[in-house]
């Protein structure tokens, strides 16, 4: 029997985490559920091995749906170790480790993108804030991003360059490199698109609530379905090529200029693309892997 295991930091297995389990178990595979705080590397006289509470385990592939809530740069080396040592004792870690890195790396992903072709937003990081000053100048309108984050918390639309300033120089006395953006106008919407391998296997629009402009379903976004064009799947599968992600949840804008891409999720939430499009990812994302693990 496969042996799959679902890494989550929360002391209980989330909805999409849930939804893993029950999918992975219809399939036929023993499937656990671990945090990634419990999992420990050693190097013995004899082996080197990674036990969980103390555990030895044996799997064949385990799915990062979250590292946790991170405080320090060594607990993130920590956690990515981690699964770099499972990875070579040849457990499946999905997404790899690398990759997962580069996609929570906001900046990174973007270049990668960027030299990839993909169009992305103008984007700025910086410790300078005469650089950062002189692009908000610029652009006129900014949104200044946290690095590493998640449903759409902490980014801040900006219009006024003396509160950019405020913003930016109280982001610098926390030792916090900034992060800044060309706001791009889009029509009160963006696309979630889905994909699995090297497919989409759906899209939905994520629509703002009245007045707002973040587009996030966890901060109140409304979803429907949206139709994949070749132009859309085209774009996302370069996308999840670029960084190198067997499934992914890609936000695209719709700009004045065409299809714009904000960002690829290694680990996206799929309650809002579910209630939209009746399709849940879990058993597309299960069955990706099982494939993988015959391979």
């Amino acid at each position: 029997m496969v042996n799959v295991a679902i890494l989550h930091e929360s002391p209980k297995p989330t909805w999409t985490s849930r939804q893993l389990i029950e999918a992975f178990t219809e399939l036929g595979a023993r499937v656990y559920y671990m945090r990634a705080s419990k999992l420990s590397g050693i190097v013995g006289d004899r082996e080197i091995k990674v036990v969980y509470a103390s555990r030895l385990i044996d799997l064949d592939a385990i799915i990062v749906r979250n590292l946790g809530f991170l405080i320090s740069t060594e607990q993130l080396l920590k956690r990515i170790s981690i699964l770099q040592q499972l990875e070579d004792e040849g457990v499946l870690v999905i997404n790899p480790s690398k990759s997962l890195l580069i996609a929570r790396d906001k900046y990174t992903s973007i270049r990668i993108l960027k030299k990839a072709g993909i169009p992305v937003p103008e984007t700025i990081i910086t410790e300078d804030i005469r650089v950062a000053m002189k692009y908000v100048r610029e652009w006129r309108i900014v949104v200044i991003k946290p690095l590493m984050g998640s449903l759409g918390l902490g980014s801040i639309k900006v219009d006024d360059p003396d509160v950019a300033y405020r913003i930016i120089r109280t982001l610098l006395s926390q030792n916090q490199p900034i992060y800044l953006q060309k706001y791009v106008e889009k029509p009160g919407r963006d696309i979630r698109v889905f994909t699995v391998g090297l497919r989409v296997l759906a899209a939905a629009y994520r629509i703002a609530p009245p007045g707002q402009w973040k587009t996030n379903v966890a901060l109140g976004a409304k979803t429907e379905p949206a139709e994949v064009s070749k132009d859309l799947e085209d774009i996302a599968i370069k996308v999840v090529k670029a960084l190198k992600l067997e499934y992914a949840g890609i936000d695209i804008a719709e700009s004045p200029s065409g299809y714009i891409v904000f960002e690829a999720n290694a680990a996206p939430l799929w309650r809002g693309l579910m209630n939209a499009t009746g399709i849940n990812p879990a058993k597309a994302v299960a069955k990706h892997v099982l494939n993988l693990i015959k391979r």
